[in-house]
C-alpha cells in the first residue's frame, strides 16, 4: 500500500502524518510519501519568503520525518515548489497512491469561499481516496 501525507508545517499537518502512521501500521509492507510544497509567492512573513529551501524543509518536514519513524513503513520525503494544491494533485496522479492524507488549514466559512482551500481543491482533484484531518 502507498500512503501519501501532505504537510505544511501546521499543527494539522502533523496530525495528519499521525494518522498516515497509524494507517501504515495497519499494513504489511506499506511506502509512506511526506509530500511537502514550498509556496514563495504566498509566504506570509517576508522572513520565510527570504530562507532558503533547506533551512524551510529542515524547519518543516523534520518534525513530520521523526513521526513517520515510528513506523516500520519505507519513507520518502517528496519536495515540490509552487502552488500546494497543484502540486500535490500533480505529484498524486503521477505517483499511484492508495491514499493521500491532509491537513486541514481550518478557514473559516467566509475565508474558505474567498480564498479556497488546500485540502478542498486536493478533494476535488486528486484521482486517489482523500483524508482530511482537523
Amino acid at each position: 500500500m502507498k500512503i501519501g501525507v501532505a504537510i505544511d508545517g501546521s499543527q494539522n499537518a502533523l496530525r495528519a502524518v499521525e494518522h498516515a502512521v497509524k494507517t501504515a501500521e495497519m499494513f504489511p509492507e506499506t511506502e509512506l510519501k511526506i509530500i511537502y510544497v514550498v509556496d514563495f509567492n504566498t509566504a506570509n512573513d517576508e522572513r520565510m519568503s527570504k530562507e532558503d529551501t533547506e533551512t524551510i524543509r529542515q524547519r518543516v518536514t523534520q518534525p513530520a520525518m521523526e513521526l513517520a519513524k515510528l513506523t516500520q513503513a519505507k519513507t520518502e520525503l517528496v519536495i515540490y515548489e509552487g502552488d500546494p494544491a497543484q502540486r500535490i494533485v500533480q505529484y498524486v496522479d503521477s505517483t499511484p497512491l492508495d491514499h493521500l492524507v491532509i491537513g486541514s488549514r481550518g478557514l473559516n466559512v467566509v475565508q474558505e469561499m474567498m480564498l479556497g482551500s488546500v485540502s478542498h481543491k486536493v478533494i476535488k482533484e486528486a484521482k486517489c481516496p482523500v483524508t482530511v484531518i482537523k
